[in-house]
């Protein structure tokens, strides 16, 4: 394992800038010399300093090729340092740099590239395959590599601009679009939501004041720059606060990147967390008995920390000297084997959290809490205060937003991290947004007594079965996927039926090491997706799952279908379910279950 050293800074809350490119050049000023960038692979690093001169630069080289203020331009860009050099050169011009997601198909490029009326496209060579066949806007720019006919490298495009004076452009204004993202089009055709330089900025102070997120914390650029998550965990909170960001081109390999990294902050959806509950137990598995026992000692005494410490109660002076032994010593190999020993912050957002993998991680002492926005309000809504962390809630109110609940349920948020509007769409933003300025999220909630609020579900997702019965498919499938470490993904179904039933995916690390330790470690995934014992187990899973729901959410019938569920196919690129897809997929098994 790679040894590094850190220095570890204190927070301090800085003034909120007026522009990301205000925050940009008070960082550089402040950190010239510090690590901005870097890839995971090694390839590329920048100083701050380097950062701001290859920004100037390309600055230059996009004025020369024609970009001018208010100007959509397109960025098919893996998560990799060039990419801050491109999307910072068009924030100082004015212009609107907007990411497309590489899992998207080509006609989801073409839609996105006409819709916003893009005048040119940055890309990664590597993704440059899936613009086959699109009508490619006049300015076509390649990161590396030999370009291909039609396009420009990125070095010629700085070359042809050496020599253009951009001293005198006009500096961008807070209120100014500093970006565009495209909804995930599941509810309709993908709208474009523009968010100014002010609503990333108070989104990111919020995060960072609530978080104490030091400058100098090394984080992963991971989620796809397309999606709200890393613009602002990856680009706006870094800009703000000066932070170390590593670069990793391929999601799929982020557990592992977490263990080269050993990030202090780190953020993502909870099926990544999932995984590293599922390398925990396979860990446990691989133990000598007498070690195993000494774990699951520890597991017990710290559950009972959580609970007491949840219940708003004051541990034991016994059972909290024994809990930090056990944190810093009975868990500390594996925290240390995953890369999660130098956490300092840890953010879960973007889908439902189930509450047992929260308190699991707070039983090792990981400092997990969760956060609740969406696109639309930057990011921002929600969030856990370190120290104040209620297992089960996203948390209270961010700072300098309004959260209110309607008669139904729905959630509806209000302040300056709220988007400016759909593009192009003044229909669909009025609304979204009221007259009176509240953000109606389509989300359902419920608030605790001290602000604590719980998301229950999407509005347009709650299961109406045959007999009239409201049911939240998440509420569901949180009780039972925390049931079982064999269950990794689960779909709830019953809109219209009698019952609910389930499509579950086995949890693919966790079930490969119960079969090794079986001595069965030569069965694949399907064939285990086949077998009796695991069968059972999974059965199990679903029974202690239903014993915490009430009858009607009960799942009555389940069906254990093999393979993964990935990003791309029956899940989003940041790993939400899809769905539609799913039961369009599956709609003979899940008829079966009805039969």
């Amino acid at each position: 394992m790679t040894t590094l050293t850190r220095t570890e800074e204190p927070f301090e809350a800085l003034p909120r800038p007026g522009t990301l490119l205000d925050a940009f050049e008070r960082t550089v000023g402040l950190r010239p010399d510090r690590t901005a960038v870097r890839s995971h692979d090694g390839r590329l690093a920048y100083t701050w300093a380097e950062l701001a001169d290859r920004v100037a630069a390309a600055t230059a080289g996009f004025v020369a090729a024609g970009v001018t203020r208010g100007d959509k331009v397109a960025l098919l860009v893996r998560n990799r340092p060039e990419f801050y050099v491109v999307d910072l050169a068009l924030v100082r011009i004015g212009a609107v740099p907007f990411s497309l997601y590489a899992s998207s198909s080509p006609e989801q490029h073409a839609y996105a590239l006409a819709d916003s009326g893009a005048v040119g496209i940055v890309v990664d060579p590597a993704l440059q395959r899936g613009l086959e066949g699109v009508d490619l806007p006049v300015l076509r720019v390649q990161i590396e590599g030999e370009p291909a006919p039609g396009w420009r490298s990125l070095a010629d495009v700085v070359d042809a601009g050496a020599g253009t004076a951009i001293d005198a452009l006009p500096r961008p204004e807070p209120d100014d679009v500093a970006t565009m993202i495209y909804t995930s089009g599941t509810t309709g055709a993908p709208k474009g939501v523009l968010l100014s330089h002010q609503n990333l900025l108070t989104c990111a102070e919020a995060t960072l004041t609530t978080q104490g997120i030091a400058a100098g914390t090394v984080t992963i650029s991971w989620l796809p720059s397309a999606h709200v998550g890393d613009r602002l965990g990856g680009y706006a909170l870094p800009l703000y606060q000066g932070l170390e960001v590593v670069t990793l081109d391929d999601p799929r390999q982020v557990v592992a990147a977490v263990v080269d990294v050993r990030p202090g902050y780190f953020y993502g959806p909870p099926r990544i967390f999932e995984k590293l509950r599922a390398s925990f137990d396979s860990w446990v598995l691989g133990l000598e008995p007498d070690r195993a026992e000494e774990v699951r000692a520890a597991l017990r005494r710290g559950q009972e920390r959580v609970e007491v410490e949840q219940a708003g109660g004051t541990p034991s002076p016994e059972l909290r000297e024994a809990t930090q032994h056990d944190r810093t010593g009975v868990f500390r190999p594996w925290l240390e084997s995953v890369g999660l020993d130098r956490l300092r912050t840890c953010v879960v957002a973007t889908a439902p959290n189930p509450g047992p993998l929260m308190s699991f991680f707070h039983v090792l002492g990981v400092p997990m809490g969760e956060a609740y926005g969406s696109t639309e309000s930057s990011g921002g809504g929600t969030a856990a205060t370190p120290g104040a962390i209620r297992i089960g809630t996203v948390g209270t109110v961010s700072t300098h937003m309004e959260l209110r609940l309607l008669d139904d349920g729905e959630v509806l948020l209000r302040g300056p991290q709220i988007m400016k509007g759909y593009h192009g769409r003044p229909e669909a933003t009025a609304a979204a947004v009221d007259a009176d300025g509240w953000l109606h999220t389509g989300d359902l909630g419920s608030l605790d007594a001290d602000g604590h609020l719980s998301i229950v579900g999407r509005k347009k997702e709650i299961i109406i079965s045959s007999s009239g019965k409201n049911i939240s498919p998440v509420t569901v499938e949180s009780a039972v996927l925390s049931a079982s470490p064999f269950i990794g993904q689960m779909c709830c179904v019953g809109d219209g039926r009698p019952y609910t039933v389930a499509l579950v995916v086995l949890d693919a690390e966790y079930a490969r090491g119960w079969a090794r330790q079986q001595g069965r470690g030569e069965l694949s995934l399907e064939e285990l997706s086949r077998d009796p014992e695991v069968l059972a187990q999974v059965e199990a899973g679903v029974a202690a799952g239903n014993a915490r729901l009430n009858r009607p959410e009960q799942v009555k019938r389940f069906r254990v279908v093999p393979g993964e569920w990935l990003p791309g196919a029956e899940l989003t690129p940041t790993s939400k379910m899809r769905r539609s897809v799913i039961l369009d997929k599956y709609a003979d098994l899940i008829e079966e279950m009805y039969a």
